[in-house]
């Protein structure tokens, strides 16, 4: 498994190029299949593993879990396999439920427990319990609380990173400007800035005029491609399976013509290479996809095809329910894709 590090003021943290999201695992599946997938991860270099604080909330109706579920079957597989000082786990905090007794919501009023100084303390204590660590490294606020200063936010994150807590600090489902001040904030502090960004992203782009601070768009490979010592952790890269299961429906925010076309771009890709849909989609973002918006017109005095490639950093976020699944998935870091076939995936 080839590596990549992520960034934060001084740290610098070696982590596997792809990370294994265990949203599902201890939560839809169970402990054997849910150990075997882990165990294969392991055995193929991987070491990086993303979970949060309230996987298993969204299914406590219908899979009688609970929050922190997927947390803790990470723990009990660390804690057997005695691999702690071998990992990195990312974990997350902030869409936990505020009120026990209601149910979690995407939609407004969505019961979110937000990030409150004393929420984000509160909740990292128990996930490292739960995880069975004494720091984890990376920490990432899972969406942003629009109800608070972003500067008070990247304050108490950089925080715990001072006590050691936290590795690289990060955030996720959060506007570029928003996360643009909260790292020169912290910079201009001399203190930790938010290194991981985690935002949706697969081989689509939103539709056009979608007001949407949860996935990357091309301002924010933009914006990233000009942090160096920014990764964006791109989750939802295989889009649930849609990608190799064409009859399926795709989803919003990128369900226009658009998507289509693209699509069909990546299963022409596989087909050239050998290779599925999904392992296109996870070499690219491996690849780091380039920005398109180098400069506007009349601000540069070189030809735009004279500029050098500006391409952000990625380290995809992606998941399997079977350890077949898995294999199809780690395939994509040894394929090529070819010059042609980034410039034709990097054009939205």
């Amino acid at each position: 498994m080839k590596t990549r590090y992520l960034h934060s003021a001084d740290t610098r943290l070696e982590v596997s190029a792809l990370c294994l999201g265990v949203m599902f695992l201890g939560v839809r599946e169970d402990e054997r299949t849910s150990y075997a997938i882990l165990d294969r991860f392991y055995e193929q270099g991987g070491r990086f593993f993303d979970t949060s604080n309230n996987y298993g909330g969204w299914t406590e109706d219908t899979l009688g879990t609970r929050s922190g579920d997927s947390e803790r079957l990470l723990g009990g597989w660390i804690a057997s396999r005695k691999v702690a000082d071998e990992v990195v786990v990312s974990t997350k905090c902030g869409a936990g439920k505020r009120d026990p007794g209601r149910p979690l919501s995407i939609e407004p009023p969505t019961n979110y427990e937000g990030l409150a100084p004393e929420v984000v303390r509160t909740q990292l204590t128990e996930s490292l319990q739960r995880l069975g660590l004494d720091r984890v490294g990376v920490y990432l606020g899972h969406v942003d609380d629009r109800d608070r200063d972003i500067t008070e936010i990247a304050d108490t994150f950089s925080a715990l990173v001072d006590e050691g807590l936290v590795a690289i600090p990060g955030l996720s489902n959060t506007a570029t400007w928003r996360l643009a001040v909260a790292r020169q904030h912290s910079r201009a502090a001399g203190r930790a800035e938010f290194g991981a960004w985690q935002q949706k992203h697969s081989i689509y782009w939103p539709a056009p005029g979608t007001d949407e601070a949860t996935t990357v768009t091309p301002e924010a490979v933009d914006y990233a491609a000009d942090q160096p010592e920014l990764t964006i952790m791109s989750y939802s890269p295989q889009q649930g399976g849609q990608l190799v299961r064409p009859w399926m429906p795709i989803f919003d925010p990128y369900n226009h013509p658009g998507s289509e076309r693209r699509l069909r771009l990546a299963h022409r890709i596989a087909h050239e290479l050998g290779a599925t849909a999904n392992q296109v989609a996870l070499a690219w973002h491996l690849a780091g996809v380039r920005s398109t918006l180098h400069y506007v017109p009349g601000s540069s005095r070189d030809a735009a095809a004279d500029l050098p490639a500006r391409r952000a950093a990625m380290i995809p976020v992606f998941s399997a329910s079977s350890v077949a699944q898995l294999d199809e998935a780690l395939g994509a870091v040894d394929l090529k894709l070819g010059d042609e076939h980034l410039a034709a995936l990097d054009t939205p």
